[in-house]
């Protein structure tokens, strides 16, 4: 019996519940205002929605009216006046000019001067190197003096034998080679294989000599004559 209470009990209470709520919304609506109860927690932030899509770009704007032209500007003040040409300036610059070129002149010919004292100078030095080697070719032309005696086998090369008295002299095998014999007496001399070449036996008097095996090369026979023009000889022509 009990469970059967409880059990309607239990089935009659969301009536109850039910029948409240409507009890409560009616008397809401006749009756006052009740108070204002406390304001609920504020809840949470909702999330960023998506960023919208740009809008097409709109036509460019007319373009605008040229401004007005601004006014001229106000004319600058004039110059000064500029200087009067010193005339007396321009002369004394004009007389140093003169004085320069004068100056210039001058030089000029003290160098045309040096050049010819100079040509003077190289003509002295010139004159002293002629004289230098002439007095070194008579020195070498005493020493073959000196060096050159009459014997075989001397060496009488480029010797001054000019008017040489030379009668029966022995000088087979020696070298005469470029030596002046014009006018010497070689009567009965001994030249056999002398060496003649180039040798000057112009008006030389040959009579009887030994010129056995002489070497004749461009030598001036006793005629005058070269002895390569006459066969290689002067024997035929003393």
């Amino acid at each position: 019996m009990l469970r059967i209470q409880a059990k309607r009990m239990s089935q009659l209470k969301p009536m109850i519940i039910v029948l409240l709520m409507l009890t409560s919304a009616l008397a809401g609506c006749t009756g006052t205002d009740g108070v204002e109860g406390i304001p609920g927690p504020q809840g949470e932030t909702g999330e960023q929605g998506p960023q919208g899509i740009q809008g097409e770009t709109g036509p460019a704007g007319a373009d605008g009216q040229n401004g007005a032209d601004g006014m001229d500007g106000q004319d600058g003040a004039d110059g000064q006046d500029g200087m009067d040409v010193n005339e007396s300036r321009i002369a004394q610059l004009e007389a140093e000019l003169a004085s320069k070129d004068v100056t210039i002149a001058i030089l000029l010919g003290n160098i045309s001067d040096m050049e010819e004292e100079l040509e003077a100078v190289d003509n002295v030095i010139e004159m002293y190197y002629t004289m230098f080697v002439q007095i070194q070719n008579d020195m070498n032309d005493l020493e073959s003096d000196i060096n050159c005696l009459i014997r075989p086998y001397t060496y009488c090369a480029g010797a001054d034998l000019s008017n040489a008295d030379l009668i029966y002299a022995n000088l087979h095998d020696a070298n005469l080679r470029d030596a002046n014999l014009r006018d010497a007496n070689l009567w009965y001399a001994d030249l056999s294989n002398a060496d003649l070449t180039g040798a000057d036996l112009s008006n030389a008097y040959l009579e009887n000599s030994d010129l056995t095996g002489v070497t004749w090369n461009d030598t001036t026979c006793p005629d005058g004559t070269n002895s390569d023009d006459n066969g290689n000889t002067c024997v035929n022509n003393l």
